[in-house]
């Protein structure tokens, strides 16, 4: 018995060895499928209405835990359920936690902040949400005001945030190569001309913002595609005192 395990366990070892860099190339095959459809779906969709396609405000997390981010956004009556489902059936006081993706987990919701109703709120919600779960990324448009806003926090650390509501309201950081290579344009406080005069400037960032999303982190367009939306996500609300304060 001995000798048989001496003679086969280099053979035994290769051909485990073999099997865990196939599973490992067929996952990094897998994500850079995922990738691909996300930036050539923000690249083919830019120019559609952001509301046909795509959430008007989500957050994008980075981690591979959709139970463990909706938990420590205090969401309740938690339960699971079919990506698709939390695509197309939601209502209005849920919060969707998709499946990862790549590394990333997209969350989306009409009780998520608006930066028009409240700024220094939003600014808070993403501070408390960076510091529960460090990398948080957070995009805003509409594409009828042209409100548009582009934030990334990490460990409750502002490193870009952007935010237009007809007025410049937050802008921190230096604008990254995403936003300058995308052609997005970034006003700055108490901008001397009359910013709804740059309408072509204003519209350009909604549109190009699915687009810098894809390149930060992930366009949730990439939600719709069928390998995603088998897989199950995770739908709460939140709690009443944070339902009372939107």
């Amino acid at each position: 018995m001995m000798t048989a395990l001496l003679i086969l366990g280099p053979f035994i070892c290769v051909w485990a060895i073999a099997v865990v860099f196939y599973c490992l190339g067929r996952r990094r095959a897998n994500q850079l499928r995922l990738a691909e459809i996300s930036f050539s779906h923000s690249i083919q969709n830019r120019f559609t209405p952001i509301m046909m396609n795509r959430p008007k405000t989500w957050l994008a997390v980075k981690s591979r835990n959709s139970e463990d981010v909706a938990r420590s956004m205090d969401l309740v009556d938690l339960q699971t359920c079919a990506s698709s489902r939390g695509l197309n059936e939601a209502d209005p006081d849920q919060i969707f936690v998709s499946p990862p993706v790549n590394g990333w987990i997209v969350v989306f919701g009409e009780r998520l902040p608006d930066p028009q109703v409240d700024i220094d709120e939003c600014f808070k919600f993403l501070s408390d949400m960076s510091e529960r779960l460090g990398h948080v990324q957070y995009f805003h448009g509409n594409q009828g005001l042209g409100h548009h806003a582009w934030v990334k926090l990490i460990e409750r650390q502002v490193v870009r945030a952007y935010v237009w509501i007809g007025e410049t309201a937050w802008n921190q950081g230096s604008p990254t190569i995403a936003e300058k290579k995308s052609g997005m344009r970034a006003f700055d406080y108490f901008h001397d001309d009359d910013a709804y005069s740059n309408w072509e400037a204003v519209r350009h960032n909604v549109e190009q913002l699915p687009l810098l999303a894809s390149i930060w982190s992930i366009d949730p367009v990439v939600l719709f595609d069928m390998s995603v939306r088998v897989k199950p996500g995770w739908i709460g609300r939140f709690s009443i005192k944070r339902t009372e304060k939107n």
